[in-house]
């Protein structure tokens, strides 16, 4: 919305320039030029502070579990429910902040009736923050916060080894969106 306000002073700045006297034509010529560079700017902006998403580990709604694997593994969010800004990539399963920014972080994982979940959420490789459930058959645990990342940081979710996770129908959720740009 604002951007057609924005498109609307613009038109009618730019009748309002049409009929004034052709003096200082190069002074209303620059102005306007200027104007529209901003705008640009201020949309392009925009575009980049528009960045959400949500992700589930399996695409299935069958009981499905991962690991325990023999060493640290990251998991795959395959499942994408949001990714406004396509900034989570379903394919590595790792998140790339497009703009520097205050982000909130989560992570929900499912305890299947191994009974042993133990799960971390990375950022460019160091433990942000972690979740660890040991209560016997399907139950859940969730951690998040709020994080200060720069352009171009990635964040991902390790499951440690010898652990495993469940997931069916969304129970376990990788998620993140912009707070502010900063």
């Amino acid at each position: 919305m604002v951007s057609c306000w924005s498109l609307l002073v613009l038109v009618v700045c730019g009748l309002f320039l049409l009929q004034a006297p052709m003096e200082g034509h190069e002074d209303q010529s620059g102005w306007l030029q200027r104007v529209m560079e901003r705008l640009e700017k201020l949309e392009a902006a925009r575009d980049r502070s528009q960045v959400a998403f949500t992700a589930s580990l399996v695409t299935t709604v069958q009981w499905t579990h991962q690991g325990p694997f023999s060493s640290d593994t990251k998991l795959v969010f395959q499942k994408v429910t949001t990714n406004i800004g396509n900034a989570y990539n379903s394919e590595t399963g790792v998140f790339t902040a497009p703009t520097k920014g205050l982000y909130y972080i989560s992570f929900t994982g499912s305890v299947g009736n191994s009974g042993s979940l133990n799960a971390a959420v990375l950022k460019n490789g160091a433990t942000m923050f972690a979740i660890y459930n040991t209560q016997p058959c399907y139950s859940a645990d969730s951690n998040g916060m709020a994080l200060e990342l720069e352009e171009g940081d990635r964040m991902w979710v390790v499951l440690w080894k010898n652990h495993s996770i469940f997931d069916q129908s969304r129970l376990s959720t990788f998620s993140g969106f912009l707070i502010f740009p900063m």
